[in-house]
């Protein structure tokens, strides 16, 4: 994921935040403040196929409007939602949110490229309204993106004038290499009832360490990303994983695009794995961010280089904080 890409994300998603609300007069937002994931007021967590690796919270308006964002694994995507807890938001919202044409130049004039867009109009706690969409930020085509509002809160609220409109505005901008479920994502968004319950529950989740970008001596060696052979096809790869697997030569299926790419493989425990890489440098020395998992609970993350011989060289750790090391040599470009 590039570095300015996540920016945009952050800014795009607090932007989308700002819209629609009139149910009070000040928008002033307190400080963005990270808390553990276990703290989350919605179930995103747990309703996402892709992991949170990042929870912050905000609120406006003396925290009548309070504020979520989830980062999604370790930076390639964000989920971001307004939630007016003993208020609505206006039927012009619902009206915005409804009006296809508006849900495209949301984030068209983020330079977002929507696709095809699908409406959204459930929620497991009924009225929802809004789009999800395919997209293409920058040079990724894969990519999705949602804006929508439902009623996340059952019954009626403290004020006599309740008809039960939305109460909750999400946005959603996602371009990783997994596959997203935005559908599943967008029907079973919902308040988590038990807080404590609910954060023991998370805790069980497999959830990537997310790596720092390690810092490059000057006139370091490596190779350019563009050097490497892209598409898919067959190589081996050498990799150390703790004590569930080591000097492993394993068969591997590598798929390789401009921006990142996978890599498939049997790993610990005779499970089926897969990496997802992501680049975060392209011209040498490369650089980027890397997480697997596997079928049966394995999972790691961590950071790799490609050197001047093109060999791909990633170290990281595991759920069990051991380390995970690989090598893969990638063939030219030319062949």
């Amino acid at each position: 994921m590039n570095t300015k890409k996540l920016i945009g994300f952050a800014v795009l998603g607090t932007t989308l935040l700002l819209a629609g609300c009139q149910t009070t007069r000040d928008y002033a937002f307190s400080e963005w403040k990270e808390v553990p994931i276990g703290k989350s007021r919605f179930n995103v967590p747990t309703a996402s196929n892709i992991p949170v690796t990042k929870l912050e919270q905000s609120d406006r308006n003396n925290g009548q409007v309070q504020n979520e964002r989830w980062e999604l694994a370790c930076g390639q995507g964000l989920v971001t939602n307004a939630y007016t807890f003993d208020v609505w938001f206006t039927p012009q919202s619902e009206q915005e949110l409804a009006d296809e044409a508006q849900f495209r130049d949301t984030f068209e004039t983020s330079n977002v490229t929507v696709l095809k867009t699908y409406p959204i109009t459930s929620n497991v706690n009924g009225k929802a309204v809004g789009y999800y969409a395919d997209a293409k930020i920058g040079e990724s085509s894969q990519c999705k993106v949602a804006k929508f509002g439902f009623r996340a809160t059952n019954g009626r609220k403290i004020y006599d004038n309740d008809r039960g409109g939305i109460d909750s505005i999400v946005t959603v901008v996602y371009c990783g290499n997994a596959d997203f479920d935005i559908a599943k994502l967008t029907h079973n968004i919902s308040l988590v009832d038990d807080r404590d319950a609910y954060a023991a529950r998370v805790m069980a989740l497999p959830t990537p360490a997310c790596a720092m970008t390690r810092t490059k001596t000057s006139g370091a060696q490596g190779g350019n990303w563009s050097s490497a052979r892209m598409g898919t096809y067959d190589r081996t790869i050498a990799m150390t994983w703790g004590s569930k697997l080591t000097d492993g030569h394993l068969d591997t299926k590598v798929s390789l695009k401009d921006y990142g790419g996978t890599l498939e493989f049997v790993g610990p425990n005779s499970s089926q794995c897969k990496a997802q890489l992501s680049v975060t440098k392209n011209d040498a020395p490369t650089e980027g961010t890397w997480f697997a998992n596997c079928t049966k609970g394995a999972f790691a993350s961590g950071t790799f280089t490609l050197d001047d011989k093109r060999n791909l060289i990633g170290e990281g750790t595991d759920q069990d904080d051991e380390g995970v090391e690989f090598t893969l040599w990638i063939p030219d470009n030319k062949v």
